[in-house]
């Protein structure tokens, strides 16, 4: 995963008023995903605008040498490395290729590096895939690492254009005995957005006319929707109608982290465009009828986002390339709707699509990455390799593995993985609980602390990925910041254990005069002694252009997690306009009075 520098924003405000709960409710499991009842499908095709992008220009032409050095061998894997030019405009991207020991032809896996990050990193990967008996491609994308160029974000026109270049040249170098029609792209975070958006094109030739063909792509805590990923606006299947708040603190700090300062390479790896959206989200309130803001939904949504590609919906049944996603229930920056969005809807185009995916403790921060968690996934996903690449052992089951979410102390078990066929069916009932009252919740507040103690570096401790451990204090009580609502969880189930199983969904009924409003929902679980872990998250942007939003029934989705809340614990559940420096607060005014607050909550 790539180091992550924190760049933190400034702070805003929350405080606290409570409500008694009322008699919960029972009922039986049912889809809960979709915001629009009975959606479940791709998405309807949208026009977007011209792509924003940038080739051409500090290719390293005359400044490096192009060409791959093969004299490293030894008793396992042979080893070639250099530099090769991109047939998209010449850029010289710097690549590493292992290949097993022996005659082949071998199966063929691109492992893509995270945002920031280069080809050096995951050796011990590409070392235990060599050992499998498949070559493995690595390369720094361009404007990381040694390769010239500049980042485009995984843009389809630069990046993936790139993937396909590389691909292509290696099947063609006859010594490496490389199987071009045995093909696999996995990759974590940035790498797990390439391997999504490979599957625009799974096929295509080398440039001696070989047939390259990919079998099966293994996204590792990727987006599916980088726009929603980004700013997202509470309606996971729709990014584009009502853009959502910023997830500032991630959007600085991988921002930060990216920038490349290089002796070797002296000039800005980052395109101008890249450099003004990034100045744009940090300067201004998300806009739809925007310029600036058209271009970035046009660039994260049209051209970086398999979501919304329609190419790839109406090629799926002639496709059918399998899929194997990895997503974290703790990401906080592609949370569970990234996979969720896909799953469903490949499950509702075809019910016996070949994908499975994965749910744990992993990701980006605030995911604890126990390194016995690491090695289970990794496990399933060599596993699933022999199988599509060399059709080795038996096909894997295309279900839904889930790890129950363990305190940051306590080791991974994999007894702790469930089984089920489909997201929704991790959860076998529904439980509804309706809070009396309401409340009146006033944008901007004054607490200066806002969400800091939950904002995912805080929590994690940024670089080291350790969780805090600490208890945050409660923040300075400012009148009409913040709802709270408390359940115990002995009135849910009983007085046994409860274990949270899915998208907890909040309702409420919302009255502004603002035509723009942000709330954001925290759920606890708390302890007797009132220390408190965070459960799951969600944010909602009621937005309405220019006239008030008036009255409306909302229901914000949470992130979702397998959480088990002991049965002499509460659920608490905070609704605000805040959750900075995570999310960037609304610059827009507002007093909004809920009511009719009720959580829904999917249990196992």
């Amino acid at each position: 995963m790539s180091r992550i520098v924190l760049a933190l924003v400034a702070l805003a405000s929350l405080a606290a008023c409570t409500d008694r709960p009322t008699e919960p409710k029972l009922r039986p499991s049912r889809p809960s995903f979709a915001t629009d009842p009975g959606e479940s499908g791709p998405p309807s095709p949208r026009n977007f605008g011209p792509d924003s992008y940038r080739l051409g220009v500090f290719t390293g032409a005359g400044m490096t040498a192009p060409g791959l050095d093969c004299s490293k061998a030894g008793d396992k894997s042979r080893v070639c490395s250099g530099f090769l030019p991109s047939a998209v405009d010449g850029t010289l991207l710097d690549v590493t290729v292992q290949v097993p020991a022996g005659g082949g032809p071998f199966p063929l896996v691109v492992l893509m590096h995270g945002w920031a990050g280069s080809k050096t990193g995951s050796g011990d990967v590409a070392d235990a895939l060599v050992n499998d008996g498949l070559a493995v491609l690595r390369y720094s994308a361009r404007g990381f690492g040694e390769s010239w160029g500049q980042a485009n974000l995984a843009d389809i026109h630069a990046e993936i254009a790139d993937l396909r270049s590389l691909v292509g040249q290696i099947v063609d170098m006859g010594p490496l005995h490389l199987n071009a029609d045995a093909v696999a792209v996995t990759g974590s975070s940035y790498g797990g957005g390439h391997s999504w958006l490979t599957t625009l094109q799974p096929t295509w030739s080398s440039p001696m006319g070989k047939a390259v063909r990919v079998r099966t792509v293994v996204p590792i805590v990727p987006w599916t929707d980088l726009l929603y990923s980004l700013l997202p606006n509470g309606r996971p299947r729709n990014s584009i109608d009502g853009l959502g708040s910023a997830k500032l603190s991630y959007i600085n700090g991988l921002y930060a982290s990216g920038l490349r300062q290089s002796p070797d390479r002296p000039y800005p790896n980052y395109p101008d465009y890249l450099i003004a959206w990034q100045s744009w989200i940090n300067a201004m309130e998300p806009n739809g009828s925007d310029p600036a803001y058209a271009q970035i939904v046009h660039g994260l949504a049209g051209a970086r986002s398999i979501w919304w590609q329609q190419s790839f919906w109406s090629g799926v049944a002639a496709n059918r390339i399998p899929v194997f996603e990895v997503q974290g229930f703790t990401d906080d920056l592609f949370p569970l709707p990234e996979a969720a969005r896909m799953v469903n809807a490949l499950r509702a185009v075809d019910p016996a699509y070949p994908i499975a995916l994965y749910l744990g403790d992993i990701g980006h921060p605030r995911a604890a990455n126990k390194v016995d968690e690491v090695n289970y996934v990794e496990s399933l996903i060599r596993q699933w390799f022999a199988f599509y690449l060399k059709g080795q052992g038996l096909e894997p089951a295309h279900v839904v593995y889930a790890a129950i979410t363990r305190p940051s102390g306590e080791s991974f078990d994999p007894s702790n993985v469930i089984t089920a066929p489909t997201i929704d069916a991790l959860a076998t009932a529904r439980v509804a609980h309706p809070f009396g009252g309401t409340a009146v919740l006033v944008n901007p507040a004054s607490d200066p602390l806002a969400g800091f103690f939950w904002d995912p570096f805080v929590m994690t401790g940024a670089e080291e990925l350790k969780p805090y451990t600490g208890t945050p204090p409660e923040p300075p009580v400012v009148q009409n910041s913040m709802a709270v609502y408390t359940l115990p969880a002995v009135e849910l189930n009983g007085g046994a254990d409860l274990l949270v199983a899915g998208c907890p969904l909040v309702r409420l009924h919302a009255s502004s005069l603002a035509p723009r409003v942000q709330l954001d929902i925290r759920m606890y679980d708390v302890a007797p002694d009132g220390t408190r872990q965070l459960i799951t998250r969600g944010t909602y942007t009621a937005d309405n252009g220019a006239s008030p939003i008036g009255e409306q029934d909302l229901t914000i989705p949470t992130y979702g997690n397998l959480w088990r809340v002991p049965g002499d614990h509460a659920i608490r559940i905070e609704l605000t306009n805040l959750d900075s420096p995570y999310i960037a607060p609304s610059r827009v005014p507002s007093v909004t009075t809920v009511s009719n607050v009720s959580v829904e909550i999917p249990i196992r």
